[in-house]
């Protein structure tokens, strides 16, 4: 390369980029002989992202060599060129911000690496995909005519026949068309790129000190005797602590996960959230009034949403240094004086404890528990999230809540209590799943969270 020619960065950074797609980019090189299924596997694979709502674009190798690399042969070193110049292809439509899959057979492993390295020097990852199908099984389906052609000598060079084809060693993902359905296949493809889009252990690890860190500024404010009490327009109570605690928390996740929309209980509300896949929604701090009246029943919450659904959510309680987490299909979790234990739901049905909020009972609610009093042996008051804990680790049984409420309130609530194997259902009649990252985020129908669907009131 010339001395004069230097690298241009653009005015739009990837962070911005992936937010404005809701997605994380990749590269994804599907490998295997002629007709193993890749274009078949690759094909069905971007129609499934784009069935939920990804953006994703189909590189065949055959496509690439009516244009852009037309003036390529079959030599080893115009092999070689031609992956090359695919692969930057594809790290190019993944730096946009794209999932670029890619098709084409790249017989041998240094190919397929130096097409890696590309990838990663753009900072793009990078998913091999090996579709796996032997010589005998694609020469049966010859969709295109050239093993005969191969067998009968007219055709030089052809990979499996009488060129070889080095298998990955180590494949992300392993396709064995021979034995499941193309579209099975594809599935397994478009699953690992959803489950690698968030690596939920990375997150939990990011916000879990955030949410700390945000607990210790909500407790030394507590320490002092003026907690900076002022009135919102609704008349709920706002502290000094609200504030500081939001500033944290909002200046972390916009530092740690700036592709991601917030929707915060004391923050402006910035409707373009709305077009997100992915949002935070947070209640910096949950249970004011406990916190006025001093009685260490409040705490804070940080939640993940993704496409309206909670799929991750942390809640601390900053006056006993708790920690309870979850994540979508990792389980429950509670910390407690330096001890973490996987949590879970009771399984009882009789004599069962229910869990009531200090500030928020209803006359509703009062008549539904009168009206079940033979079925319930206790109950406990608490304020904030911490009633839906109780429930998750078993202190309780269930919580019902008849009034409204706010996405803030519930989002890391539901998420830890589903993940403990609670059900978590809106209280409106029809067991309605609960939704986030919604137009209106206050929720007037109330809902319920239970240990076994048997103590349903």
């Amino acid at each position: 390369m010339g001395n004069n020619i230097t690298w241009y960065n653009g005015s739009v950074g990837r962070a911005r980029r992936e937010r404005s797609m809701g997605q994380r980019p990749a590269v994804v090189w599907f490998t295997g002989l002629s007709g193993s299924g890749k274009s078949t596997a690759a094909a069905l694979c971007e129609r499934q992202l784009f069935e939920r709502g990804y953006k994703a674009y189909l590189i065949d190798g055959d496509n690439v060599r009516h244009g852009l690399n037309c003036n390529l042969g079959f030599s080893a070193d115009d092999r070689a060129e031609n992956i090359r110049r695919i692969a930057q292809l594809a790290a190019t439509v993944a730096d946009s911000g794209m999932i670029a899959l890619v098709s084409v057979i790249s017989p041998m492993r240094e190919m397929r690496d130096n097409a890696r390295k590309i990838a990663e020097e753009r900072s793009v990852d990078f998913i091999e995909v090996y579709v796996k199908a032997d010589v005998a099984v694609c020469a049966a389906r010859d969709p295109k005519g050239l093993y005969k052609k191969a067998f009968a000598g007219e055709i030089k060079d052809f990979t499996g026949v009488s060129a070889p084809y080095e298998p990955p060693v180590s494949p992300d993902i392993t396709l064995d068309t021979a034995q499941t359905s193309p579209e099975q296949c594809a599935l397994a493809v478009t699953n690992e790129l959803i489950r690698r889009e968030l690596d939920y252990d990375k997150l939990l690890s990011d916000i879990i000190p955030l949410a700390v860190l945000a607990g210790e500024e909500i407790m030394r404010i507590y320490a002092q005797s003026d907690l900076g009490i002022s009135y919102k327009d609704d008349s709920s109570p706002l502290t000094a602590a609200d504030k500081a605690s939001n500033e944290i928390i909002v200046e972390g996740l916009s530092r740690l996960y700036p592709q991601f929309a917030q929707l915060t209980e004391e923050s402006a509300d910035d409707r373009s959230r709305l077009c997100e896949r992915w949002c935070f929604i947070v209640d910096p701090l949950d249970g004011t009034k406990e916190f006025i009246k001093r009685n260490g029943e409040f705490t804070v919450n940080i939640a993940l949403s993704h496409d309206h659904e909670s799929v991750a959510g942390v809640i601390y309680v900053p006056a006993t240094r708790e920690v309870y987490y979850a994540a979508r299909g990792m389980g429950a979790f509670r910390t407690r004086g330096g001890v973490t234990e996987r949590i879970h739901v009771t399984e009882r049905t009789e004599d069962i404890v229910v869990m009531e909020s200090r500030s928020h009972n209803t006359p509703a609610l009062e008549a539904l528990l009168a009206s079940h009093a033979g079925k319930i042996s206790k109950r406990i008051g608490a304020g904030s999230s911490l009633k839906g804990c109780r429930v998750a680790e078993g202190v309780a049984d269930i919580y019902y809540r008849c009034g409204p409420t706010m996405e803030w309130d519930t989002a890391a609530m539901q998420i830890i209590c589903e993940e403990a194997g609670a059900i978590f259902r809106q209280y409106d009649g029809y067991d309605s799943p609960m939704y986030y990252n919604r137009t209106h985020t206050r929720n007037d129908l109330g809902f319920y969270i239970l240990n076994r669907p048997e103590n349903k009131l």
